[in-house]
């Protein structure tokens, strides 16, 4: 396989017609078509509450976000390498190639040359294969994490409200093939048969790329969220409990631990919280916890993420340190347009990174501001 040892990243409309949603046919493509299906959205954000001594945060926070606009790119003899690579003619990168569209950030599978302008793949591959038909991109960078799998993967599958999806392919990274992301595809219609591993490379007859619906602390969109919606539907019994604090104590991955959450979690457990550990839970019961709870309360990760199947406004209390303040969480609320506020910790050792420092929260002025959050105070 020659695929160039320096490739350029190239727009989509240097290569494809032009043309309206209204316009896309499956099968047989005379030339690639950059489909559009919807402007640009703008979104309004919902300013989250937070402690007054670190109003600082807020700098951060943006007024509203927009989206890219909405396309299915349909890209003919396309070559999928893993981790959220594609090439063309084994010389170009595509734009959706990079999860928050920004090709200068690192990535996993690339390795950006500032000299020359180009990209090399971190990896030489050595065997390809060929694939026929019509097949949907929903490979992801870092897909195997649940809340990059939820956010960046899953926000791709707002094509499947306007597609009839049981004539597709889906090509995923190899290791996609957990049960609860199963389940979560299950909920949208996507059966395991219908799924391709890139395993190796594949180069496809016909590459349909979704653009994502939500990404990373840039933007989200009414199309990721009624995706979500739909999972959300699919899973919820109508009952659970209606407070719930979201423990990271079980966790075994030994970082950015809240070194006191045990007793941060007798507190809660005090005021009637139901305390939850997500890695215990089937896919189906966190979705439908979090789909029937009023108030949900948690440290910043990826477990808090699941408040996208919320169909319904909600409080939300994030517990966080500083240095770990994340707009996704905000994101996220702005559109079930419920009440987000955020209780700051400290972090221990400021000189490890934020996504693994340890830290920890004061237990007093925790209850303190528990009880005037529940009296609806904050």
């Amino acid at each position: 396989m020659n695929i160039s040892k320096q490739l350029k990243l190239i727009n989509y409309q240097d290569i494809c017609e032009v043309k309206d949603f209204k316009q896309y046919e499956k099968g047989i493509l005379p030339k690639n078509r950059f489909n559009i299906v919807q402007k640009p959205e703008k979104t309004k954000i919902i300013n989250p509450i937070i402690p007054s001594q670190q109003a600082v945060l807020e700098q951060q926070i943006p007024q509203d976000c927009t989206s890219k606009q909405f396309y299915l790119a349909s890209i003919k003899d396309a070559l999928c390498l893993k981790n959220q690579t594609i090439v063309y003619k084994n010389q170009f990168l595509l734009p959706d190639s990079f999860r928050h569209y920004d090709p200068y950030s690192f990535h996993l599978f690339l390795k950006y040359n500032q000299a020359t302008n180009r990209f090399c793949l971190k990896e030489n591959p050595t065997k390809v294969i060929w694939q026929t038909g019509d097949i949907i991109f929903l490979s992801g960078e870092i897909s195997g994490a649940y809340g990059h799998f939820l956010l960046e993967v899953v926000s791709r599958l707002w094509i499947t409200q306007f597609i009839d999806i049981s004539k597709y392919k889906f090509i995923m990274n190899p290791n996609d093939t957990k049960q609860w992301q199963l389940d979560i595809l299950k909920a949208i219609g996507i059966r395991p048969n219908q799924i391709i591993r890139l395993h190796y490379p594949v180069r496809c007859e016909r590459l349909h790329i979704p653009v994502q619906a939500f990404v990373l602390r840039k933007y989200t969109s009414t199309l990721a969220n009624a995706t979500w919606g739909k999972i959300g539907d699919y899973y919820d019994e109508g009952v659970g409990p209606k407070k719930i604090y979201v423990s990271r104590s079980k966790l075994n991955n030994n970082r950015r631990c809240l070194v006191n959450e045990q007793e941060v979690e007798k507190l809660f457990s005090s005021y009637g919280f139901t305390i939850i550990h997500p890695q215990e839970l089937s896919v189906s019961k966190q979705i439908n916890i979090f789909r029937n709870a009023n108030i949900v309360a948690g440290s910043s990760g990826s477990a808090m993420y699941n408040c996208i199947f919320q169909n319904k406004p909600t409080k939300k209390l994030i517990l966080t340190p500083r240095q770990f303040f994340k707009k996704n969480d905000i994101l996220i609320n702005s559109h079930n347009k419920g009440q987000l506020n955020y209780f700051i910790g400290k972090t221990i050792d400021t000189n490890i990174p934020a996504n693994r420092a340890d830290w920890l929260v004061n237990l007093a002025q925790l209850k303190k501001y528990l009880t005037e959050y529940l009296k609806g105070v904050l």
